[in-house]
């Protein structure tokens, strides 16, 4: 009787251990994915500021040899519809031609699929996506690595990040 006893304390024993690492198990797994995430977002924030740092459009660019803007209404910025059309990210001359770009970034040896959708919103409603020109042009990043994944591979880690880039013009009263 006293060997089944203790045959029972055992199993309980490796049962409340395998319970624990489990356990353990799935906190070290949330927090690789919360540091893979966190590293995704530094991704993000990377891009997003090389897209700032490029003229709002096309026709507000200031950096050509004797070039000044002169748009004075939306109507003369770059449609909807010529938005994209950059090869890759070196390529890309203003904030638009980045709609519809793919491209990979590598951080501490984790490459980062970065697909980038641009769109005019409504200035005064910057969630509102404008059908017309204005002076607010929305960023959206979709941020994912394959290797990163809930469950199954069919569910990868994907980062949104989105960003409103207005056109500072100067106005007279």
């Amino acid at each position: 009787m006293q060997a089944l006893y203790g045959l029972l304390a055992m199993s309980l024993v490796a049962l409340l251990s395998l319970t624990a690492m489990q356990a353990m198990r799935g906190t070290d797994n949330r927090i690789m994915v919360n540091e893979m995430a966190t590293q995704a977002t530094g991704v993000g924030v990377d891009v997003l500021e090389a897209i700032g740092q490029l003229p709002f459009d096309s026709k507000t660019d200031t950096t050509k040899v004797f070039t000044f803007p002169t748009v004075t209404l939306p109507e003369q910025l770059t449609s909807a519809a010529d938005f994209g059309g950059a090869a890759d990210f070196a390529s890309s001359e203003d904030i638009d031609d980045f709609d519809g770009l793919t491209f990979t970034r590598t951080l501490d040896g984790f490459a980062y699929t970065v697909s980038v959708e641009g769109s005019y919103v409504v200035e005064t409603s910057p969630s509102q996506y404008s059908g017309s020109q204005t002076y607010a042009k929305a960023v959206r990043l979709l941020i994912t690595n394959p290797h990163i994944f809930f469950g199954d591979p069919s569910n990868p880690l994907t980062i949104e990040m989105r960003r409103v880039f207005t056109y500072q013009r100067a106005t007279s009263v």
